[in-house]
Protein backbone atom coordinates (compact mmCIF):
# COMPACT_ATOMS: atom_id res chain seq x y z
CA UNK A 1 0.00 0.00 0.00
CA UNK A 2 1.44 3.23 -0.80
CA UNK A 3 0.67 6.72 0.24
CA UNK A 4 -0.56 10.14 -2.24
CA UNK A 5 -1.75 12.82 -2.41
CA UNK A 6 -4.20 14.49 -4.34
CA UNK A 7 -4.03 17.99 -6.09
CA UNK A 8 -6.79 19.21 -3.42
CA UNK A 9 -4.59 18.07 -0.41
CA UNK A 10 -6.36 15.00 -0.02
CA UNK A 11 -3.93 12.30 1.10
CA UNK A 12 -5.09 8.45 0.04
CA UNK A 13 -3.54 5.13 0.21
CA UNK A 14 -3.89 2.89 -2.79
CA UNK A 15 -3.38 -1.17 -2.69
CA UNK A 16 -1.93 -2.05 -6.45
CA UNK A 17 -1.66 -5.98 -7.31
CA UNK A 18 1.61 -5.72 -8.57
CA UNK A 19 4.31 -2.61 -7.16
CA UNK A 20 7.10 -1.89 -9.46
CA UNK A 21 9.29 0.80 -9.84
CA UNK A 22 7.76 1.85 -12.99
CA UNK A 23 4.42 1.56 -11.48
CA UNK A 24 5.01 3.63 -8.49
CA UNK A 25 6.85 6.56 -10.64
CA UNK A 26 3.56 6.04 -12.95
CA UNK A 27 0.97 6.93 -10.09
CA UNK A 28 3.46 9.65 -8.20
CA UNK A 29 4.09 11.80 -11.36
CA UNK A 30 -0.39 11.37 -11.32
CA UNK A 31 -1.58 11.83 -8.71
CA UNK A 32 -0.80 14.86 -7.44
CA UNK A 33 -2.42 16.24 -11.02
CA UNK A 34 -5.58 14.50 -9.98
CA UNK A 35 -8.25 15.91 -7.38
CA UNK A 36 -9.88 13.05 -5.22
CA UNK A 37 -13.13 13.71 -6.95
CA UNK A 38 -11.56 12.83 -10.73
CA UNK A 39 -10.10 9.86 -9.06
CA UNK A 40 -13.19 8.42 -7.59
CA UNK A 41 -15.20 9.76 -11.27
CA UNK A 42 -12.61 7.08 -12.69
CA UNK A 43 -10.08 9.13 -14.07
CA UNK A 44 -6.81 7.66 -12.93
CA UNK A 45 -8.34 4.43 -14.19
CA UNK A 46 -8.42 5.78 -17.88
CA UNK A 47 -4.43 6.85 -17.49
CA UNK A 48 -3.41 4.12 -16.08
CA UNK A 49 -5.30 2.01 -18.98
CA UNK A 50 -1.77 1.53 -20.89
CA UNK A 51 -0.23 -0.01 -18.13
CA UNK A 52 -0.24 -3.39 -16.72
CA UNK A 53 -1.99 -1.84 -13.13
CA UNK A 54 -4.52 -3.19 -10.93
CA UNK A 55 -5.46 -1.58 -8.46
CA UNK A 56 -6.95 -3.21 -5.50
CA UNK A 57 -8.53 -0.17 -3.03
CA UNK A 58 -8.08 3.34 -2.96
CA UNK A 59 -8.96 4.85 0.56
CA UNK A 60 -9.22 8.46 1.91
CA UNK A 61 -6.31 8.76 4.73
CA UNK A 62 -7.85 10.08 7.84
CA UNK A 63 -4.85 10.66 9.74
CA UNK A 64 -3.44 13.63 8.09
CA UNK A 65 -7.58 15.41 8.54
CA UNK A 66 -6.88 15.08 12.33
CA UNK A 67 -3.43 16.23 12.64
CA UNK A 68 -4.85 19.22 10.48
CA UNK A 69 -8.07 20.14 13.06
CA UNK A 70 -5.40 19.58 16.15
CA UNK A 71 -3.30 22.29 14.24
CA UNK A 72 -5.98 24.14 13.53
CA UNK A 73 -7.18 24.46 17.13
CA UNK A 74 -4.01 24.97 18.44
CA UNK A 75 -3.20 28.10 16.04
CA UNK A 76 -6.54 29.27 17.20
CA UNK A 77 -5.61 28.92 20.64
CA UNK A 78 -2.51 30.74 20.65
CA UNK A 79 -4.26 33.87 18.36
CA UNK A 80 -4.30 36.26 21.67
CA UNK A 81 -7.84 37.40 22.22
CA UNK A 82 -8.94 41.44 22.58
CA UNK A 83 -9.10 42.46 26.09
CA UNK A 84 -12.44 41.92 27.91
CA UNK A 85 -13.65 39.30 25.83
Amino acid sequence: MAKFVTRDNKSIKIKVDSPNDELMDLLTNTIPRLSYDEILDGELEKRLKDSAADIKSIELSFGDDIKKIFLSKAIFDAISKPMGS
